[in-house]
Formats: structure tokens, C-alpha cells, sequence
């Protein structure tokens, strides 16, 4: 049987956790018998050499809104039967070839659907509508969906589920999402990562295989300046390591060693900042060994998305800092499924104190957080097993009804003033930053629309002005300028 693989992989700068995602489902598909795989990447070579498949270019669209609206148009016209819409060399004829060389198509899990890498997301729109337009069975896992979704973006991503015959979505609130967008509820299941149980004996020990502190950051610094950003994280790691008597191993999870802006740069900042000198900051590992690096920590400290789902699959405690509502729903999602929801922190507990609380509280109550884990992991790896028992079944032509939603995690007692102080900040700052979102990337997609159609057109002036003028807009820009100027005078 052969399937044709879409993952986010063969990208200029390596990212460990969509490189993770494509390792485990491959893994997972060749476990149950799929004997050929086509991993649909940016940069085949380099994807045939790190995965050992075969791999075919995939679709890539443009970044402007109004562009890929447009050239997805077209593979639809093309699917319709209007062949000259593209020209002959046009890449989507590829695409076709390729799919039409397979028996099904698999769209790996990942974090990108939605109108934030919205090019992501009409990527796999297209691959979709070429594989329902064949005939292929098409399953889609391990999913975030949103949060962030304009009007045409939601109504492609609502066209691209319902094509599906199977649907993971991995948080609680992807799958409310789903749902709300129209995918039946028989075809979708609530579950975990596809690289929860990322299977590697890889391992790098920093210095004698001594016990370490995991941690991993992303430069991004949610609106504070970077100095205050890294100094008070620096801080934290500074305590964490006094109290614990551990070194720290930084492990990047997406750079590269030439351009060294992105995880490098956060570790080195965050480096510099500490008073603590039993410090490693590692490379860009290959996925799986970074996977067992993080999975080796005796805790582990993030504000990158994968490192939480390591470190709880392999039974360690984690804490997690959100940079952003994006970044929010991701990480608490995460560790809401392994109960720990309480020790996902969003940016203000950094100003507040209580990042710091939650940190502290995590290392002194590792034993019982790791207790907690281990019951969890058995039924959790039995879910996850079910799970791909159904995609490999679905790839085949045999669907059934999407296995049941992980069961309930009894949440960690986590006692601290932290964890109300966290969810109220969700509660009044999240729906503002969702909106704001949204409504910033509307208001671009207008100002484009009336760029192209010429600024005497009355009825898109009239449709722009509509939306900046909104009371939604007008409050979301200044809840904006409000939160920034607290975060600014916070971190001087």
C-alpha cells in the first residue's frame, strides 16, 4: 500500500517538531502494514536522506491572502475540468500525478491550520481537494485548528474537514472548533500530538549522563522588550537550578546554525542573563534526538509547543510559558491532557510571579507529578494506539467511527494563587486577542482588495471603513495599546 504523507518538512530552517510529526507517523502507518510512503516536502532530497522514504515536492502557495485565494480557485477549476486555467508547468499538476500514484493520502498533525500561516493551511486545502477529487481516502491528524481564522479562511478550513474520512484534532478546543465548523461528530476525535510517543533510542547526554533541567525557548517575547523578557526567564532558570542543584541543557527546536535568530538566539540571551555557569546550550538536534533529550530531563521548562508533548508522553514534569493566544491555546492543551493544565502560564505570570511560583512548585512536587504521569501514560498510549488503528483502517477504504475522545484527565491539584490568576487572564484577555487577531488580518485582506480594484472603488472603501470603524476593532486595538503599555512598564 502506498500513501502519500503531508507534514510540514523540508523547510529552510529546521523545525524538530514538524520533523518529529512526519518520523512518528511514519512510524505509526509502517507499524500496520503501509510498506510505501511519499512524504510530501519543500526539499525532497533532504527529506528522503533524514527520513529513508520517498518524497515528491509539494504544493507550496503564496503568502498573501488574496493570492493563494486565487490560485486555490484554480486547482479547483482545474479539478472541474478547465485544464487551461494553469499553465502546463504549473506545480499542482505534479501534485496531481503524485496523488494519483497512491492509494491514500495522510495529512500529519501540526499547528498549522489557520489564517496566521494561512498559505499552510491552503496547502493542504489543495491537497485534499486533489485527493477527494481522485477518489483517495483522506484522513487528517493530530490537528490544532484556529484560533485565529477569518471568514474565507474558516469557510476553507470547514470545505477541507468535511473532505476528510477520519479527523484527529489534538486539544479540547480544536475539536469544539471542528465541530462548530460542521465536521459530524462520528468522523472526529479528540486526542493527543502524533508525536506524544515519539519512539527513538537516540539520546545526547550533556556531561556524564547527570540529571539536567530541559529547556527550550522561542525568541518570540509576546510584546516585551527582549532584555526584560530573557532576564526575568533568566531569573527563574537561575532559582530553579539553585534549588534543584541541576545543570540546565538549552535544546533548540527550530534554527539553523547560519542564521542563529530564532531558539539560538533566545538561549544565548537567556544565557547571558543568568548568574548560573553549569549551563549546555546544544545545536539544532535531528527531531528524534531531541525528542529523547527533552524526554531525558528530570523537568523541563518551555515555551515551544513540542518539548511539552516529549516531556509528558515520557512521563516528566513540564511547565510552560504562552508568548501569545496562538501559543496559549497550543501549550494548555497540551498539558490538559495529561492534567496538568495548571502549570501552562500565560506571559503576565512572567511579570506577575507566578511563572516563577509554578516552576518552583513543579520542582518540589516532581515525585508526585511524575507519579501522576505514569498513571496517565499506560491509558494514554493505549488511546493513542486506537487512534492509528483507525487511520490505518480508514487509509485503506475500511472507515468506522472515529475512536472514542481521550478520557478525562484528573487534573493535578496544583496549590497555588498562580493557577486562578492564569485562567482569569485567559478569561478577559483571551476573546480580546482572538478578536483583534482576526480583525487585523481582515483589515489587511480589505486594504489588498481595494489596492487591486483601484482606491475610486466606493463599495471597498465603504466595507473597509465598516471594519476599522467596528466597535469590535475600535476595542481590541485598544486593549492592544493598553496590554503593551502594561507590559512595557512592568518589565522596566
Amino acid at each position: 500500500m502506498k500513501v502519500a504523507l503531508l507534514a510540514d518538512v523540508g523547510q529552510a530552517v529546521y523545525h524538530v517538531g514538524d520533523e518529529a510529526i512526519a518520523h512518528a507517523a511514519a512510524n505509526e502507518l509502517r507499524s500496520r502494514g503501509v510498506d510505501e510512503l511519499v512524504l510530501l516536502s519543500r526539499d525532497p532530497a533532504q527529506t528522503r536522506d533524514m527520513h529513508g522514504t520517498d518524497s515528491a515536492r509539494t504544493i507550496e502557495f503564496p503568502w498573501a491572502p488574496l493570492d493563494r485565494e486565487r490560485y486555490l480557485d484554480e486547482i479547483f477549476r482545474v479539478l472541474k475540468g478547465e485544464a487551461d486555467v494553469l499553465p502546463a508547468d504549473d506545480q499542482a499538476w505534479e501534485l496531481l500525478r503524485v496523488i494519483q500514484s497512491c492509494d491514500a493520502v495522510l495529512i500529519a498533525g501540526g499547528g498549522n491550520m489557520n489564517s496566521t500561516y494561512g498559505w499552510l493551511l491552503y496547502e493542504r486545502a489543495a491537497v485534499a481537494a486533489v485527493a477527494k477529487h481522485l477518489g483517495k481516502p483522506l484522513v487528517i491528524s493530530g490537528q490544532t485548528f484556529g484560533p485565529v481564522l477569518t471568514s474565507k479562511d474558516a469557510a476553507t478550513l470547514a470545505r477541507l474537514v468535511k473532505s476528510a474520512d477520519l479527523v484527529g484534532a489534538r486539544e479540547l478546543q480544536s475539536h469544539r472548533l471542528a465541530l462548530d465548523l460542521g465536521l459530524p461528530e462520528f468522523k472526529l476525535s479528540a486526542g493527543l500530538d502524533d508525536a506524544a510517543f515519539l519512539d527513538s533510542g537516540a539520546s545526547v547526554p550533556p556531561s556524564d549522563n547527570d540529571p539536567y533541567i530541559g529547556v527550550s525557548f522561542s525568541a518570540a517575547t509576546g510584546g516585551l522588550a527582549e532584555d526584560g523578557f530573557y532576564r526575568a526567564v533568566g531569573a527563574v532558570l537561575d532559582e530553579l537550578a539553585e534549588v534543584s542543584g541541576l545543570g540546565i541543557v538549552f535544546i533548540p527546536h527550530m534554527d539553523s546554525a547560519a542564521l542563529r535568530n530564532q531558539d539560538l538566539h533566545a538561549h544565548e540571551r537567556i544565557a547571558a542573563a543568568m548568574r548560573t555557569k553549569k549551563l549546555t546550550l546544544l545545536e539544532v538536534l535531528p527531531s528524534e534526538e531531541a525528542a529523547a533529550m527533552t524526554a531525558g530531563a528530570s523537568i523541563v521548562i518551555t515555551s515551544r509547543y513540542h518539548p511539552a508533548v516529549f516531556s509528558t508522553g515520557a512521563g516528566v514534569p513540564a511547565v510552560a510559558l504562552s508568548t501569545d493566544h496562538y501559543s496559549d491555546v497550543r501549550l494548555s492543551g497540551a498539558l490538559r491532557n495529561w492534567g496538568l493544565g495548571s502549570f501552562s502560564l500565560p506571559l503576565t505570570s512572567l511579570l506577575t510571579g507566578g511563572f516563577r511560583d509554578a516552576v518552583l512548585a513543579a520542582w518540589a512536587h516532581r515525585p508526585e507529578i511524575e507519579a501522576h504521569l505514569r498513571n496517565l501514560r499506560r491509558g494514554r498510549v493505549q488511546e493513542s494506539q486506537a487512534w492509528w488503528d483507525a487511520v490505518a483502517l480508514a487509509l485503506k477504504g475500511q472507515a468506522q467511527p472515529a475512536p472514542p475522545n481521550l478520557s478525562p484527565a484528573a487534573e493535578y491539584a496544583a496549590d497555588g494563587s498562580w493557577t486562578t490568576e492564569a485562567e482569569a487572564v485567559r478569561e478577559a484577555c483571551g476573546p480580546v486577542e482572538l478578536r483583534a487577531a482576526v480583525a487585523e488580518l481582515e483589515l489587511q485582506r480589505e486594504r489588498d482588495v481595494c489596492h487591486l480594484l483601484g482606491a475610486g472603488n466606493d463599495s471597498v472603501h465603504s466595507e473597509l471603513d465598516k471594519i476599522s470603524g467596528s466597535k469590535a476593532f475600535r476595542a481590541a486595538s485598544l486593549a492592544w495599546q493598553v496590554t503593551g503599555r502594561l507590559k512595557r512598564a512592568r518589565s522596566k
